[in-house]
């Protein structure tokens, strides 16, 4: 069985206290698990330690782009847009239902802002190398208008349309993590680690509560590296001493309103009234919109949405579409904290997304700042650091070799077609599961083609996930497997119970917990908008 059975969770506990690795990794999003990939393609032995689930801080709360930042260029920082940039290829490569091409429009006001906006996408083009037929191409007038309908056209007469990549950064993460396990890694989640095991001063593994049983548990390495992301501080903490560098941790919220109340046919990138670059993606049930950039004080896998901040982000919606929302179109949110490196005397949306490495006296390697694009160069770069401290060779890393579902050619929509020809699903269904779940929707499928209840999601996501995925909760697969309380957030009230049922009969729960479960999730979904609703 895969360790990522939860069903054999007993088991992995048991087994990772009898055995020294090579690496330990501290932390389950996506740099965590690109950690994890790439040392064990590489045949170090390395665990994941992740205290709540995977990618439940961060990494399952971003706009979901895999995208060089084409507004860095303004602020002149050509090394991040160069390597974040190209590094969206070499992540489509090996996974491309979870770096998906789509068009973004970028609309101008004038001619002269028109000619800016294309100056800069033909460098962010160069920079990153981009092939011909994903080149940019400009459109304005009826072109404009069969573009994307919904847009303003007296305000905004011209655009430029480019290339990004939308990506589901949850499931990106699990792929990775998977991938890594395959690869002769461990991962276990809902495992926090409380302190670090030392010897004559030097860091040999670290000290882990399990958040399910209350169990303490000792895992040994002969690396440590922290890759806690928004809690990179408190895991130093651990080592005795201060990190390197401080973090500011910048807050980005996004929310989602129903496709019918704004049916948006293209991604659109706006820019606010305070020159803050504002994302409108449809996607599922939802067009959602996103992000805020305000300094969050101390670490929260569950920051709160703020009124004030959906309010500032219905503003370019109405300038740019004509579209004028209230509180009561907003159905769902998220909220995820950007740990950056901090710079004196800079705003957060002027610090650069550049990464570092930090070693400390201990020998416990850091890894802090950086872009959910460039996590692969990350990970190269840290498993690099690991391999010189351990004086082992550096194998050259497989970076082409597919994350689990990534083993097709060609578009997500054809894998979607094969999908109806095998399952008599409706499309709406079939298009979902290949983007989240690639080539092994079929495989998903399989598990249980039955839809719950009337909703895009069917039964076989919930024994796919507790059987390959790791999910320990309602919440875990709700908002982290199969996604539903963000793209199809009108759905969820009315598959809780029966995804509960499926999940109860797999992990052999008790009357009272499912209903326990039940309630968790339920409270989770209203406070995702309770600060909202209490403003209307």
């Amino acid at each position: 069985m895969s360790c990522l059975d939860t069903r054999q969770r007993g088991n992995t506990l048991r087994e990772i206290q009898t055995r020294a690795y090579d690496i330990v990794i501290v932390g389950g999003g996506i740099t965590g698990a690109g950690i994890l990939r790439d040392a064990s393609l590489r045949g170090l032995n390395a665990i994941l330690i992740e205290g709540d689930d995977f990618s439940s801080g961060t990494s399952s709360k971003s706009t979901k782009l895999i995208h060089g930042g084409i507004r860095y260029l303004a602020m002149g920082h050509i090394h991040v847009v160069r390597e974040a940039a190209r590094e969206r290829k070499r992540v489509h490569d090996i996974a491309p239902h979870l770096a998906e091409p789509k068009w973004l429009t970028l609309p101008a006001r004038n001619r002269l802002e028109w000619l800016k906006y294309k100056v800069g996408v033909m460098v962010y083009e160069q920079l990153g190398q981009v092939e011909a037929k994903d080149r940019h191409f400009d459109v304005s007038g009826t072109e404009l208008a069969a573009h994307e309908p919904l847009l303003d056209r007296q305000g905004f007469p011209y655009a430029c349309v480019y290339r990004e990549y939308l990506t589901d950064d949850s499931r990106l993460v699990l792929g990775n993590i998977r991938a890594g396990v395959s690869s002769g890694g461990t991962a276990i989640n809902k495992l926090r680690v409380t302190g670090l095991i030392k010897d004559h001063g030097n860091v040999t593994g670290v000290r882990a509560r399990c958040a399910m049983t209350g169990e303490e548990i000792l895992v040994k390495a002969k690396v440590v590296i922290n890759a806690a992301g928004p809690w990179v501080e408190e895991v130093c903490a651990y080592d005795g001493v201060d990190s390197p560098k401080s973090l500011v941790l910048s807050k980005g919220i996004h929310i989602c309103v129903s496709r019918e109340t704004i049916p948006l046919s293209q991604m659109i990138l706006t820019v606010t009234q305070d020159k803050r670059p504002v994302f409108l993606i449809p996607r599922g049930d939802v067009v959602y919109i996103g992000t805020t950039d305000s300094v969050y004080p101390g670490a929260n896998a569950w920051p709160e949405v703020l009124a004030e901040e959906a309010h500032y982000l219905y503003q370019p919606v109405a300038h740019y579409l004509g579209i004028v929302l209230s509180d009561a179109d907003c159905i769902g949110s998220w909220a995820g904290l950007r740990p950056l490196i901090a710079q004196p005397g800079k705003s957060t949306k002027e610090i650069s997304r550049k990464d570092e490495i930090w070693i400390s006296d201990s020998g416990m390697i850091t890894i802090a700042g950086g872009k959910l694009t460039g996590y692969r160069k990350m990970a190269e770069d840290t498993v690099d650091e690991a391999c010189r401290f351990l004086g082992c060779s550096r194998p050259d890393p497989t970076d082409d070799i597919p994350l689990p579902g990534g083993d097709f050619e060609g578009r997500v929509e054809a894998v979607a077609l094969e999908f109806t020809r095998r399952f008599p699903l409706p499309h709406k269904t079939a298009a979902r599961l290949a983007s989240l779940y690639g080539a092994e929707c079929v495989d998903v499928a399989a598990k249980g083609p039955a839809p719950i209840g009337e909703s895009d999601m069917i039964e076989g996501e919930v024994i796919w996930a507790v059987e390959n995925e790791g999910a320990n909760s309602l919440e875990d697969l709700i908002y982290r497997r199969m996604r539903a309380a963000y793209y199809s957030p009108g759905q969820v009230g009315a598959i809780l119970a029966p995804t509960a049922d499926l999940l109860a009969n797999a992990l052999d729960w008790s009357a009272d917990e499912k209903v326990r479960q039940i309630e968790n999730a339920r409270a989770r979904l209203v406070a995702d908008l309770a600060m909202i609703k209490a403003a209307s």
